[in-house]
């Protein structure tokens, strides 16, 4: 019965947070390309190598790097060859930790059978003390371990089917935090009717903050695509503020109303005022609207769908403290609405 009572409790510790942490420094960070040289030699789903940040050194197994090429800041893994499990874990910490945050970018969540958080007294993880699985889904996934001690060791293990393709999840950023440390969320998570301007998009990405979410942004087609992709049905075109080439964000590419492809370059026209739901990132020194966005308005015409994330029920769910507590709108500070941690003003 106990060690039930001990799982369920683990098993809910592990939650996705539409969010960023900031304000309170992590104890430790992996970030990629790491300061090593292993991975600059790696091009495969097959390879167990070493990553390093400082003197601290991260062993891990069947993810690539493409050897830190074409701008791979994150590493994938998931093979199309065959089922795989690749794994990240930590060198021994001296601190407990009570918080970690696992930034997955992108994910084939049909593909994916398990992530789970393993907390081991040894380096080769034989000896877990603690287990706690996560929801498979992108964003920042956070695990809250309650057994851990100082010179712990913590694994993440990506369990992955056969796919399609290779590079099912993308990983680009582990962050651990000691006991004690209570980091502070930051949610840009927006509507359609309060969609972004390329201004305040590109502040955002510079502020690196929140964006392993999906956010609407508007405005007007600065430059069309000069072709479609004639495989996944995408265009790559720019959109500004008020039309003009002058401070432009790119949307690269980008698929049609529900995610459906587009059948012509014509469909998206110089002067056209668009809404695009999708992931912000920088490309080299290219502001952009992440591939496999989406068009949710097209000069004022939509499906009828002008929220994807976030329905009527959802803005209106009840909102708790952090003791469980039901409040009210009036109540500052951290919060949970919507099984996610927030920032309440």
């Amino acid at each position: 019965m106990n060690k039930f009572l001990r799982y369920s409790l683990s098993l809910v510790l592990a939650f996705v947070a539409s969010v960023t942490f900031a304000g309170t420094t992590p104890y430790k960070v992996l970030t990629f390309p790491d300061e090593g040289t292993e991975g600059k030699t790696i091009s495969a789903y097959n390879k167990t190598w070493k990553a390093t940040i400082g003197e601290d050194v991260w062993t891990i197994a069947n993810f690539n790097t493409n050897k830190w090429e074409k701008n791979w800041k994150y590493i994938k893994c998931g093979s199309n060859k065959s089922e795989s499990v690749a794994s990240i874990t930590s060198p021994a910490i001296d601190q407990p930790i009570s918080n970690i945050v696992l930034t997955i970018d992108q994910i084939t969540k049909a593909k994916i059978n398990s992530i789970k958080l393993q907390v081991a007294t040894d380096a080769d993880c034989k000896n877990v003390t603690e287990e706690i699985p996560a929801k498979i889904e992108d964003g920042d996934l956070i695990f809250k371990p309650t057994k851990s001690a100082a010179n712990n060791y913590y694994k993440f293990v990506f369990d992955c089917q056969k796919g399609s393709r290779n590079g099912l999840i993308q990983v680009s950023k582990i962050a651990y935090y000691k006991v004690g440390d209570a980091p502070v969320i930051v949610d840009i998570t927006n509507t359609a009717e309060t969609a972004y301007t390329i201004a305040k998009a590109k502040e955002l990405i510079d502020a690196g903050e929140g964006l392993s979410e999906s956010v609407y942004v508007k405005g007007t087609v600065s430059q069309a695509s000069n072709e479609l992709n004639a495989t996944f049905g995408s265009l790559s075109y720019y959109i500004s503020d008020d039309g003009t080439t002058g401070n432009e964000l790119q949307v690269f590419g980008g698929l049609s109303f529900d995610g459906k492809k587009f059948t012509s370059i014509d469909d998206i026209k110089v002067g056209d005022v668009v809404v695009v739901y999708g992931k912000l990132k920088k490309f080299g020194t290219t502001y952009e609207l992440d591939k496999n966005n989406i068009l949710i308005s097209l000069n004022g015409k939509t499906t009828g769908i002008t929220n994807i994330t976030t329905d009527e029920a959802a803005k209106n769910a009840p909102v708790y403290n952090l003791a469980g507590q039901k409040v009210t709108k009036a109540y500052k500070g951290v919060v949970i609405k919507n099984g996610k941690k927030m920032i309440q003003k």
